[in-house]
């Protein structure tokens, strides 16, 4: 069987703290042999006593680490990484804190010769608790990572009162639903936390999409058609940072994962603009799985996730995140797609 190599993003705005993160990844997991990737050459360099420079652009670290800069030629890295698979255990990749983690994440998502050798385990977007809220209001750069991010490492909480460090993880919640928020305090980033647990592994449990989309359905139903009654336990959010919204649907029917699919594909194709995310876990009696449905700019992956369990709350839970966003659009297309 192929030995399938592990992967972490790691995002968050200039000056956040991601570097000081990785720093702690490999001091933190000296026993795991971390091939490393920036998007560019940070704002803040990997401390020196850790790194011994090497050629092209690589640069050896001395716990046999490999770390690259990463520009357009991704692929290419990846190539080279996967030719020195053996000197290597895990991929860490630290983006840029202005770049849209859904580009980064993309061909770990939509591509399967990438899907065979890497596994996307994790999106980890650390937040400076001291400034997150000026950066929501200024930038949308702020807003998609935290949009795309599976856990969000709240950095820099010493900084603030407790009172506002509480506010401040409801506002993350709404912005993003499904994250997990973990309270970094005195540069504690929970290592063994973010490493050792499953609990943020449910969107990308396996590297293989296991759907082939067979055609088209049209997105809109005619003007005649009712619309309606929103799903069950629906909320249509809007928050003070650049005007963006969160709408959080849920239904206890069966979805019908290939229609769904379509419908996406067509959604995404020609109705997708000012939708940051959408991200699903999905419910469907044929399958023992949760069925995972997220989308990565205009692309889209479903695979399979975590098994239900006796006791779990089987139904189907959808975020979309973004601007200008109808609440009924989407509960209507969705809708459209639930089974009798």
């Amino acid at each position: 069987m192929k030995n399938i190599k592990e992967v972490s993003i790691l995002t968050g705005f200039l000056g956040s703290g991601k570097t000081t993160l990785v720093n702690a990844i490999i001091s933190g997991r000296a026993k795991t042999r971390f091939a490393i990737i920036e998007n560019e050459i940070g704002e803040e360099s990997i401390d020196a006593e850790l790194l011994i420079k090497g050629d092209d652009n690589i640069v050896e670290l001395n716990n046999g680490c490999l770390c690259c800069t990463l520009n357009d030629n991704l692929y290419d890295i990846l190539n080279q990484l996967w030719l020195r698979k053996s000197s290597w255990d895990q991929l860490l990749i630290e983006a840029t804190g202005i770049a849209d983690p859904a580009n980064i994440a993309r061909p770990f998502l939509t591509n399967e010769s990438v899907q065979e050798s890497f596994q996307l385990k994790r999106v980890i977007c650390v937040v400076d608790a001291e400034l997150i809220e000026d950066q929501l209001k200024e930038t949308e750069v702020a807003i998609q990572q935290i949009a795309f991010s599976d856990v969000i490492l709240l950095n820099k909480s010493e900084k603030v009162s407790s009172a506002y460090l509480r506010e401040l993880q409801a506002i993350l919640k709404t912005l993003n639903p499904f994250a997990e928020i973990l309270v970094a305090l005195e540069n504690d980033f929970k290592i063994d936390i973010l490493f050792n647990r499953e609990r943020f592994a449910n969107f990308y449990s396996n590297p293989k999409p296991f759907l082939t989309p067979k055609g088209m359905f049209n997105l809109i139903p005619a003007e005649s058609e009712a619309i309606p009654q929103f799903g069950l336990g629906s909320a249509h959010r809007q928050h003070q940072h650049s005007g963006i919204e969160t709408i959080l649907l849920r239904y206890p029917e069966n979805m019908n994962i290939e229609a769904i699919q379509h419908r996406m594909m067509v959604f995404l194709l020609t109705q997708s603009i000012g939708v940051y995310r959408i991200k699903g876990i999905l419910f469907n009696a044929n399958y023992p799985e949760r069925v995972i449905l997220q989308t990565v700019g205009k692309g889209m992956s479903v695979s399979k996730g975590h098994p239900w369990l006796e006791g779990d709350k089987k139904e189907n839970k959808i975020v979309i995140i973004g601007k200008r966003l109808s609440l009924y659009g989407f509960d209507r297309m969705f809708r459209s797609c639930l089974e009798a």
